[in-house]
């Protein structure tokens, strides 16, 4: 072998940043699914504001010479803090010159596969972002479950869905007659990894499907192309720090980027509520003064039930939550609504609970101070 360093020999940043781009989302389930938008790439600051849209309801029927109502397409903007993700990998001189493999490619490629995880992961999270509205509640992953589900797309079912199970999820919907195997999916297969298909929805099983200890919810996901978003501030940056003392050099990789939903309607989620959950006080749900010994419960539209869910409050002098899982509450009043009045009866707390219509076990509860006068 000669002794002669060339510069295959050489740790060139620009050549191992290119790599790691050019490998960027290989690894990542999601990413195929979003939409890559390189638009703010050199603009300033760290946290970016982005439109998020939001269905905008049925159209309504107008008599004649009657008012449209409008919808508002853009309901809301949607701040999103530029995250950086990183990871380091060390080569030493002898794995690089020692000719035998690729140490500086499969460097380049495992410093991708860290990033494409961290990025995965980010998406990930990003799809608990739909709101209630888009849940459709069921007591486990079935068939008969997926097809009611796709009720929540209205008449906006064709196109690609992918289905995002766990193991446990995919061995029950195999089971059944309408699954279809990823042999017979053929040059439809939207992605890597899909391992069969059920209703329309090609299914990807992900171990990131299990439990939320906080939200007591199990969320399983289908969802459309262009529902999520990921917005690139840089192109993958490499660092190369040289410690002449032990003869090798550390490869740092950096990537700028920010996870974001985009348009909710392309979502839904298949949610098994697991146990009771004790909504924190900054999540939206309010009591409005609205006069001497009147109230109103106010619930934002993101948290509006579901279907087979309703709101229901009951209040009262004492402090502690009401509701236990699984059995069901008695003494609630429906909720009316953001403007309903409520006679407040001189009680002091005003106990909210989202509860099954059917069988009136609550799944959310939340306990607020009465506000009136």
């Amino acid at each position: 072998m000669s002794e002669t360093t060339m510069k295959q020999h050489l740790i060139i940043p620009e050549v191992i940043a290119d790599m790691v781009e050019g490998a960027f989302g290989e690894k990542s389930a999601l990413l195929p699914l979003a939409t890559l938008d390189k638009t703010l790439m050199g603009v300033p600051g760290d946290t970016l504001k982005f439109p998020a849209f939001r269905y905008i309801g049925k159209a309504e029927e107008v008599a004649e010479n009657g008012e449209v109502s409008p919808g508002l397409l853009s309901a809301d903007t949607v701040p999103v803090t530029v995250k950086k993700y990183a990871k380091a990998v060390r080569v030493t001189d002898e794995a690089r010159l020692s000719g035998f493999g690729d140490p500086l490619g499969e460097a380049a490629r495992q410093l991708a596969r860290a990033i494409d995880h961290a990025v995965d992961d980010a998406l990930f999270d990003r799809l608990s972002d739909a709101g209630y509205a888009r849940k459709y509640p069921v007591t486990e992953l079935s068939s008969d479950g997926v097809a009611d589900a796709l009720t929540l797309f209205g008449e906006d079912l064709a196109g690609d869905k992918v289905l995002i199970t766990d193991a446990r999820g995919y061995a029950a919907l195999r089971k059944d007659p309408a699954y279809i195997r990823a042999s017979d999916i053929g040059q439809r297969m939207i992605l890597s990894g899909v391992v069969g298909e059920i209703w329309g929805c090609q299914i990807l099983v992900s171990d990131k499907i299990r439990e939320n200890p906080v939200t007591r919810e199990k969320q399983y996901f289908i969802l459309k192309p262009g529902a999520l978003r990921l917005v690139a501030k840089t192109q993958t940056q490499l660092e190369v720090a040289r410690e002449a003392s032990h003869m090798r050099d550390t490869l740092y990789a950096s990537k700028h980027c920010a996870a974001y939903l985009y348009d909710a309607s392309r979502l839904i989620s298949l949610c098994q509520f697991t146990g009771l959950e004790a909504l924190p006080r900054d999540c939206g749900i309010k009591s409005a003064a609205k006069g001497a010994g009147k109230t109103a419960l106010v619930i934002p539209d993101g948290m509006i039930a579901p279907a087979g869910y309703k709101w229901v409050y009951v209040l009262d002098d004492l402090a502690p939550d009401k509701g236990s899982f699984d059995t069901a509450i008695t003494g609630t009043a429906d909720w009316q609504g953001n403007e309903a009045l409520i006679a407040t009866g001189g009680k002091i707390y005003i106990h909210a609970l989202m509860v099954n219509r059917e069988s009136m076990k609550p799944a959310k509860t939340i306990t607020l101070l009465v506000e009136e006068g």
